[in-house]
């Protein structure tokens, strides 16, 4: 059962979103994203990057979400996006699977960032 300030925030980006995206989708769209692309979404937020990398790399394409709160993702209306609850520092990662990666400002907050990180580049594929 949801309330009407469940779907608000949902429905709607917060202000980091609205400052961040713009950049964030234009360096994606540099880097080439493209149709069938397999894609990490860590700190997935409120999904506006995961959304955009759904319709970005179409149904030949995958998108995993992660974050701790995974309710905004699940919002998400897209048959290529895999939402996850995952812990990014505790939780395994699959190796050598992703043509991207990102994570927006989570590495800032971690301890161990470094330990992270590698895991975040394993995951990259060969050539991704």
């Amino acid at each position: 059962m949801g309330t009407r300030g469940d779907n608000a925030i949902k429905e709607r980006p917060g202000a980091f979103e609205r400052q961040q995206d713009p950049a964030t989708i234009r360096y994606l769209e540099e880097i080439g994203v493209s149709n069938g692309w397999e894609c990490l979404e860590v700190g997935a937020g409120k999904g506006t990057i995961a959304e955009w990398l759904c319709q970005r790399v179409g149904t030949a394409g995958h998108v995993v979400a992660t974050d701790l709160e995974t309710r905004p993702l699940e919002a998400i209306a897209s048959p290529n996006i895999e939402v996850r609850q995952h812990n990014i520092v505790d939780d395994d990662l699959e190796v050598n699977r992703y043509d991207l990666v990102h994570a927006r400002y989570v590495l800032l907050h971690l301890k161990g960032w470094e330990a992270v990180l590698k895991k975040l580049v394993d995951s990259i594929k060969p050539g991704g």
